[in-house]
C-alpha cells in the first residue's frame, strides 16, 4: 500500500502541475488537424536562469519529499514498471525501477546490489538539484557502494566504489532489465534483492506545495555549488507556483519545437564541461526525469517529420527504419509517449492495445537488417511494427543504452533528417 501511495501522490502533484498548464486555456489551446498541421516554430523565449534551476529542482525534489513521507529513509522502493499513470514522466518501460532517498547525516551508508544473470542493472545517484553525480553498469556479481557526504571526515568501510555527493539526501536509482514490456518475474525477484545499511533520523520536511521553501531545505540540506548558488538563491526567494508553470509552459514549447531532442547535456554533473545550460537541464526533468548523462545511454527525442511536422494522429502514418544492431554495448528501445501527459498512453484510448515499446527482444530484423515501425491510428498491417497513436499529438524516444562508435550515423535522427533541411538542425553527437 506504500507504494501505491507513493505512486498516487507523486504522480497527482506532478500531472496536476502537468495538466493545469496544459488545459488553463482549453478552449483556445483545442488542438485541430490543420493546427497540427503547420510548421514547427520556436515560440520559446528564454527565461531567467533562475526559473530553470528552480524548475528542475521542484520537479525533482517534489518526487524526493513525497517519497520520504511514505517509505523514509535509506529504504527501497520497488514500483511496477511505468505506465500511463506512471510516477515518473517519459519513463523506459523495458526494465523495473528500484529506488530510495538515503540520509548521510549520521556518515556513510551502503548500498547494496544484488547479482545477476546476462540482463542490464545500474545504479545512478542524483544530488537534491537532479544532477546525476555517478551512473554505472552494475553486476554481474553482486555489489558494494559507499554513498557518503563531501564533508565526512571518517573512515570508510570497504566497497567496489566510493560516490561522494554535496547534498544530505541523494536520490539513489537502480534498473534492471526485463524481457518482457508487461515485467518478468525473474527480474522482480533480482531487483528486490537490494538494500541498504545505515543509520536515518527524524526530519521535518517541507510542504511540497511552498516552492520557495522546497528550494530552501535543498540549500539548507547541501553544499552549494558556485555554478548555481546565485541562482538557488534567487529562487528561494522568487519561486512562486505561478512561475512554475510559466517555466513549464516555456520548457514544454522549448521540446516540442525542436530545442532539444536528446539528453544531450541534461544530467551530467555540475561541473561536467560536457552538461548543457539551464534551459536544457530544465528541459531534461520533461525528457527523461533521473534520465542518464549521454556517455551511459543516449536519448533521441524525434520531435517532427522530416518535412517539419509535429506526430500526431491526425496528420497520418509516420515510418521510421533503423538498424536492428545499430551499435551499442547494451541494448537498444523506442517508446511513444503523449504530448501533454508525457507518458506512455492508456490503452483505452488506442483500442485497447497495450503496445508501447519495442526493443530487440520483441521484434526481429527483416533481411536488410532493418526494423520498421509505423506511427498511426490504424494497424498498418504490412510486416512493419505498428505502435498505435492517438489523433492528438505524440513523441518517440529511441534509447541507446552504451553508445559506441559503430552507432555513429546509424541512430534514428541521422536517418530521419538526414539530406533534409533539418540536418544540421538535429545534428547527433559522435562516439
Amino acid at each position: 500500500m506504500k507504494q501505491n501511495r507513493i505512486l498516487l501522490s507523486v504522480g497527482i502533484f506532478i500531472l496536476a502541475t502537468l495538466f493545469v498548464a496544459c488545459n488553463s486555456n482549453q478552449k483556445e489551446n483545442k488542438t485541430t488537424s490543420s493546427d497540427v498541421k503547420s510548421e514547427v516554430k520556436v515560440t520559446s523565449e528564454n527565461l531567467p536562469d533562475w526559473q530553470y534551476v528552480g524548475y528542475k529542482v521542484i520537479h525533482h525534489m517534489t518526487m524526493e519529499i513525497n517519497q520520504i513521507k511514505d517509505m523514509g529513509f535509506n529504504v527501497f522502493d520497488n514500483p511496477p514498471i511505468a505506465d500511463y499513470q506512471s510516477f515518473v514522466i517519459t519513463p523506459a518501460l523495458d526494465h523495473f525501477y528500484t529506488r530510495a532517498i538515503v540520509d548521510l547525516r549520521n556518515g556513510p551508508i551502503i548500498v547494496n546490489t544484488p547479482a545477476r544473470d546476462d540482463r542490464y542493472s545500474s545504479l545512478e545517484v542524483f544530488d537534491m538539484e537532479h544532477h546525476a553525480i555517478y551512473a554505472e553498469v552494475t553486476g554481474p556479481e553482486a555489489q558494494r557502494y559507499v554513498v557518503v557526504h563531501k564533508d565526512y571526515k571518517g573512515e570508510l568501510p570497504e566497497a567496489n566504489a566510493v560516490i561522494r555527493t554535496n547534498s544530505l539526501f541523494p536520490f539513489i536509482f537502480i534498473r534492471t532489465q526485463s524481457f518482457e514490456i508487461a515485467g518478468d518475474p525473474k527480474a522482480d525477484k533480482i531487483r528486490r534483492q537490494a538494500s541498504i545499511e545505515g543509520e536515518a533520523s527524524d526530519i521535518e520536511l517541507p510542504d511540497v506545495k511552498d516552492t520557495k521553501a522546497v528550494i530552501q531545505w535543498v540549500i539548507d540540506n547541501s553544499i552549494s555549488y558556485p555554478q548555481t548558488k546565485d541562482l538557488m538563491a534567487k529562487a528561494a526567494a522568487d519561486y512562486t507556483p505561478e512561475v512554475h508553470k510559466e517555466t513549464f509552459e516555456n520548457l514544454k514549447a522549448f521540446l516540442a519545437s525542436g530545442g532539444v531532442s536528446g539528453n544531450v547535456g541534461m544530467f551530467e554533473a555540475v561541473d561536467d564541461p560536457t552538461g548543457g545550460t539551464h534551459k536544457v537541464r530544465g528541459a531534461g526533468t520533461l525528457l527523461g526525469h533521473l534520465g542518464f548523462p549521454v556517455h551511459h545511454a543516449y536519448y533521441q527525442n524525434i520531435p517532427v517529420t522530416a518535412e517539419g511536422v509535429p506526430h500526431a494522429g491526425a496528420n497520418g502514418p509516420f515510418v521510421v527504419t533503423v538498424p536492428f544492431v545499430p551499435g551499442v554495448d547494451l541494448f537498444w528501445s523506442v517508446t511513444r509517449y503523449g504530448s501533454n501527459t508525457f507518458l506512455p498512453l492508456n490503452p483505452a484510448d488506442i483500442g485497447g492495445n497495450n503496445i508501447q515499446a519495442y526493443n530487440a527482444f520483441n521484434t526481429k530484423p527483416d533481411e536488410n537488417g532493418n526494423v520498421t515501425f509505423t506511427f498511426s491510428m490504424e494497424d498498418p498491417k504490412d510486416g512493419t511494427y505498428w505502435m498505435p497513436v492517438k489523433e492528438d499529438g505524440y513523441y518517440m524516444i529511441f534509447r541507446y543504452y552504451g553508445p559506441a562508435a559503430a552507432l555513429n550515423g546509424n541512430t534514428a535522427k541521422d536517418i530521419v533528417y538526414k539530406g533534409t533541411p533539418l540536418e544540421e538542425r538535429f545534428k547527433t553527437v559522435t562516439f
